[in-house]
């Protein structure tokens, strides 16, 4: 095979292989892995184009600096690049193309793991004496020939030195010089892109190419993307799939795409570089929102953005949060509900069912309501009104109890926070927001195109079940309703649940101190059960409406140990326990001690007499003095509904693991 013929393979180095989209463009190919030795040596020529360009292109010396040959004084540069430079910097580069593709079996190169002879040095020295200036005997790479390199004597970066040099190809350093013709500018730095997807990327990128061409042909130089704000990357990637699906070149976004976003600054003494993601999910939004011809109403939205960047809709894309323009605020109107729906479903991952609940509960209230509150109701601040939340909780309860509302549905409105706990995000009450403006519009039913599998707390399930099933089969469905679901309207509280790990901590597994914390509290240790007793009236009123007498608790949830009891309250418990099944049996305890703990016809006082009384020879009780210390925390701040819960749940766990032990004797 002729060797001018052969292929030229991308590297996998980003700044490489935008070089090589770069030259494939300018040589007119559709594809980039038909990009061979012969279009290099086509598009470059004798290479006075690309000097021109890079001459005058502010992006050069941003990706190269002034310390290359182009722009070294040494050479004569004075306000512009000499001729001399000129001269040197297209010899240097007719030395890179020359070096391509011969055979060698020396080093490996670092950017694309070819196997090379190539010797920097010799190229350069041979292009600076031949026109007539004296060259140095050295010369390595280091970022002034490859973006982030480190070079001996200065910092490390993407291809750090650390004995030695970083070893780049001639083909690799030679393709990095077109780099210039596809980059753009964000927030100050340079930006190059890899995908998963190669022939989207390089569509972007020879997009990229052509509008830098056509700037440079109009005498501007200032790279692309400048003053341009936040959304510079939508921009182009907009009028990508606009050409793409003119084209037809695509039906859909291909499987699995992600664009990744290199921004870099190679210039200065403090060279950087992040990557960013767009994923899948965003990239198919945006495919979407032009298919259905929602690129102006998007570009509308970024053109009243203020001037933070975490606003922007790329940063909120990035970041997988809400975009606030989305939403009617003042003179703004916000989204279209289509526009608004792709968002929510592809971005902020909820369920087109979700958006439907969401849009349904805002229209039953809308419907319940003067025209002037609803207008107070689609304001900002009003759903930071606990009333006003209160009113849509209710409007669940009720949907749920006809069947048309499930814990699952509130879950995908309304995600569980992180850690310990029960509690949920906050920005599903923006959805009720957005649909209170948009409450006379119909929303096709939900084609479940993105359902969301909603995940609730591990053990909600678990303990909402025991209750449920232990009142139905003790009272029966009509008194839970009756005396749990409508009660729950005025707030079951704190002490309602305690007394239920109590009674249930008799017979089941599941129910101590250690996992009330968990299910209870939050990672800052505060107790806090408003969120799981709504989720609970959910799914109570969700079985109510299936009239379920009972429901199925695969096995059972993981018990935690711990008491939060000091060591020797429970070795005197355990003493008390056992002296009084010895004397009076196990049943006894329980009518005597347990029955009559849950009846409050006993409690502290009870348990002050029995730890600061000697009950057995061999355990000696606590002092007055530590039972008191016992009853206050390190603030000197009284704890004694949480004491006494402590020790109730201690004697009803050990009672139950005790029976147990019984029964299998």
């Amino acid at each position: 095979m002729d060797c001018e013929n052969i292929k030229i393979e991308l590297s996998g180095n980003p700044f490489v292989d935008t070089g090589l989209a770069v030259i494939s463009s300018l040589a007119g190919l559709n594809k980039i892995d038909e990009l061979t030795l012969a279009d290099l040596k086509r598009v470059h020529g004798d290479g006075l184009q690309l000097t021109e360009w890079n001459s005058k292109l502010k992006a050069f010396t941003q990706v190269f600096g002034t310390n290359n040959p182009l722009y070294q004084a040494s050479y004569g540069y004075k306000g512009g690049p000499s001729g001399t430079n000129k001269a040197i910097y297209r010899s240097v580069l007719e030395g890179l193309l020359n070096e391509i593709r011969k055979p060698g079996k020396g080093l490996k190169c670092w950017a694309c793991g070819e196997f090379s002879d190539f010797n920097l040095a010799r190229v350069f020295k041979k292009a600076v004496e031949d026109n007539g200036r004296k060259a140095p005997e050295e010369r390595w790479v280091g970022r002034d020939w490859f973006p982030l390199a480190g070079s001996l004597g200065s910092d490390a970066q993407a291809l750090p030195a650390g004995s030695q040099p970083p070893y780049i190809c001639a083909k690799c350093l030679f393709a990095i010089h077109y780099l210039p013709m596809g980059l753009i500018l964000l927030d100050g730095r340079l930006v190059v892109f890899q995908s998963t997807s190669i022939e989207f990327w390089y569509e972007l990128v020879r997009d990229i190419v052509n509008e830098v061409r056509g700037r440079v042909y109009s005498g501007i130089y200032e790279t692309l993307g400048s003053n341009e704000g936040n959304n510079v990357i939508m921009k182009r990637i907009f009028e990508v799939f606009k050409r793409l699906q003119k084209e037809k070149y695509y039906g859909s976004v291909p499987a699995g795409t992600a664009l990744y976003i290199w921004r870099f600054s190679n210039s200065g003494t403090s060279p950087d570089c992040m990557i960013e993601e767009i994923p899948n999910s965003a990239i198919i939004f945006l495919w979407e929102a032009v298919k259905e011809g929602l690129e102006p109403d998007l570009a509308s939205l970024i053109k009243t953005e203020g001037k933070n960047p975490r606003y922007s809709l790329f940063q909120c894309i990035l970041n997988k949060r809400d975009y606030p323009n989305l939403y009617p605020e003042g003179k703004k109107k916000g989204a279209s509900p289509k526009l608004f729906a792709l968002y929510q479903t592809y971005i902020c991952n909820h369920s087109e069912r979700a958006l439907h609940m969401a849009w349904k509960l805002a229209k039953k209230i809308a419907e319940n309501v003067s025209e002037k509150e609803l207008h107070r109701l689609q304001r900002p601040e009003a759903l930071q009104e606990a009333g006003v939340r209160s009113r849509f909780r209710a409007s669940m309860v009720q949907m749920a109890g006809e069947g048309e509302f499930t814990l699952n549905d509130y879950l995908d409105l309304f995600p569980l926070k992180e850690g310990q706990g029960v509690n949920v995000e906050w920005d599903g009450w923006k959805l009720f927001r957005f649909y209170l403006h948009h409450i006379n519009e119909d929303l096709p039913q939900p084609e479940d195109r993105k359902q969301i599998i909603t995940k609730s707390f591990p053990q909600l399930h678990y303990y909402a079940g025991q209750i449920f099933n232990h009142y139905v089969k003790e009272k029966g469905k009509d008194r839970f309703q009756r005396e749990i679901l409508l009660q729950m309207k005025r707030r079951l509280d704190i002490p309602w649940l305690r007394d239920q790990f109590v009674k249930l901590a008799e017979s089941e597994n599941g129910f101590t101190y250690g996992n009330w914390l968990k299910f209870c509290t939050l990672d800052d240790g505060k107790l806090y059960i408003p969120e799981l007793l709504f989720q609970m009236r959910l799914l109570w009123t969700q079985w109510g409406y299936e009239n379920r007498g009972s429901v199925d608790i695969s096995g059972s949830t993981e018990e935690d140990s711990f008491d939060g009891l000091p060591e020797e309250i429970k070795v005197l418990l355990k003493s008390i326990f056992i002296d009084y099944v010895e004397r009076r049996g196990l049943d006894r305890f329980y009518k005597d001690v347990l029955l009559r703990l849950r009846q409050k016809e006993i409690g502290l006082f009870w348990f002050k007499q029995k730890l600061t009384t000697k009950v057995l020879e061999q355990v000696d009780p606590i002092e007055q003095e530590k039972w008191e210390e016992f009853l206050v925390d390190e603030e000197g701040q009284s704890i004694k509904a949480e004491r006494l819960f402590q020790l109730h749940l201690f004697l009803a766990n050990f009672y139950r693991v005790r029976r147990l032990i019984l029964k299998q004797d």
